[in-house]
């Protein structure tokens, strides 16, 4: 695992992407957006800081932005510095992505994942590194029968008893490989939002309140 600062409840995942680019996801301390908004200004004393966010529909949208605002999709990638990509989540699993050129970051749930937002990441993913963030993993990730029907999703079922569970991190790599992908360049956290108290789980709690994921590329400017 790479996070290894944190600051007033928001931490940063280090020595993976570029210096330049900066993400990380916030602990349940923070649960309103203008409070998040804040504290990252005062991080890094910018008040030039731009947000966007996305209405999440577990679609299989991804938009290219420059400019901050509400988009409804479950994807943003920018080539513009100083904007902070943001999605919400409280077991779906946030997708930090970087290349030379662009930045970007999915909410990625199972709905989404089967109707492939990841074939809708644009230009050559050698290109790219990617990370995933807080979210349910294989350990708690429990689903239905149903799943056995999809067939996207069955090498990545495993049965423990009478349960059945989904590995979406698995799921991510191959599909990433799939495209192209060098696996070296993909970082799993390890975080389990089921497992860890210390961020939001919808599953565990049926809270309303969310983790934030954030990226963004940072200019002096």
């Amino acid at each position: 695992m790479r996070i290894v600062t944190e600051k007033s409840s928001v931490c940063f995942i280090k020595d993976f992407f570029p210096p330049h680019i900066l993400c990380g996801f916030t602990k349940r301390d923070i649960f309103k957006l203008t409070q998040f908004e804040d504290i990252l200004r005062r991080i890094f004393s910018l008040k030039s800081l731009e947000f966007a966010y996305l209405i999440q529909t577990h679609s299989p949208e991804i938009v290219y932005i420059n400019k901050q605002g509400l988009y409804k999709a479950d994807g943003l990638f920018t080539s513009r510095s100083n904007l902070v990509l943001v999605v919400k989540t409280a077991d779906c699993l946030p997708l930090y992505f970087s290349s030379s050129h662009t930045i970007g970051i999915l909410h990625l749930g199972w709905r989404g994942a089967l109707r492939g937002i990841l074939d809708n990441v644009k230009g050559d993913l050698r290109d790219f590194k990617v990370c995933s963030g807080v979210g349910l993993r294989s350990c708690c990730y429990q689903v239905g029968e149903e799943f056995l029907g999809f067939d996207k999703f069955r090498k990545f079922l495993v049965r423990k008893g009478e349960r059945l569970y989904f590995s979406p991190v698995e799921f991510v790599q191959k599909e990433l490989e799939r495209k192209g992908f060098i696996f070296e360049n993909f970082l799993d956290l390890e975080i389990c939002s089921f497992c860890n108290r210390e961020f939001y789980s919808w599953r565990r709690e049926k809270t309303t309140r969310r983790t934030f994921s954030f990226i963004f590329k940072y200019d002096l400017i």
